[in-house]
């Protein structure tokens, strides 16, 4: 039995791992950046204060007027709150909590980059293997962050805001944001993807399989020989 802590890969190249290990970490970078700064302006857009005041005069003949001012201001202050509160809530009432997504899936991506780069160093066939695993559930956290960025653009969709003329500044802001995430998504997928076949490759998976295969061609023919051989009668000893 081999050693797989110890074995070298010898047969195939690693040297592909070396720019999907610097695009991981580029990317895990930019995710993080880019879900700090929507948090950073989701945060100030919430802590906005809204201040109502109203007063109330004591003659008869303004009560008609007061009571306008009290509906009007109130009508503003459930518009404020709908306009303020509502996107932030329905991002987070998804299948999956979608804030911060950019900064968990970025540090995956870190991950997978560092220890890319350490295994093209180590070069041994557990460490590929590990890779692999690493590769493939990558592939199902680009594809969160892919699906997560396409809910903000549901919900302006929904809402019949397609121009940036009808979205206010935080909005805006919201929408490019999230179209990075998207593009950043994307391409970690298709990187996950590569790497995923190339460390298969490497890890000797394929062969594996193949020898397995030869052995038991080798031996259904071992049988099939045996079986054709016709059976050897010994003789009966002689005594004169």
């Amino acid at each position: 039995m081999k050693n797989l802590y110890s074995t070298k890969l010898i047969s195939h190249s690693t040297g592909f791992i070396i720019p999907l290990g610097i695009l991981f970490i580029l990317f895990g970078i930019t995710s993080i950046i880019l879900s700090s700064i929507d948090l950073y302006y989701s945060r100030s857009i919430l802590s906005f204060p809204i201040k109502i005041s109203t007063s109330i005069n004591v003659t008869d003949t303004k009560n008609s007027t007061n009571s306008t001012n009290i509906i009007n201001s109130t009508y503003i202050t459930n518009t404020l709150l709908k306009r303020i509160f509502i996107p932030n809530a329905f991002s987070e009432q998804s299948i999956w909590p979608t804030l911060g997504k950019g900064i968990w899936c970025g540090l995956f991506f870190l991950v997978v980059g560092i220890f890319s780069l350490i295994v093209h160093r180590e070069k041994t066939l557990i460490s590929i293997r590990i890779l692999s695993l690493l590769a493939f559930i990558s592939l199902f956290i680009s594809f969160f962050l892919f699906l997560s960025s396409i809910t903000v653009f549901q919900r302006y969709i929904v809402e019949g805001r397609f121009n940036s003329y009808k979205r206010t500044s935080y909005e805006q802001k919201e929408v490019v944001v999230n179209a990075l995430l998207l593009v950043c998504g994307v391409l970690s997928f298709i990187i996950s993807l590569v790497l995923a076949i190339g460390t298969l490759i490497a890890g000797n998976f394929c062969q594996q399989q193949s020898d397995d295969f030869e052995d038991i061609d080798y031996f259904n023919q071992q049988q099939q020989q045996q079986q054709q051989q016709p059976p050897a009668y010994s003789t009966q000893p002689y005594y004169g």
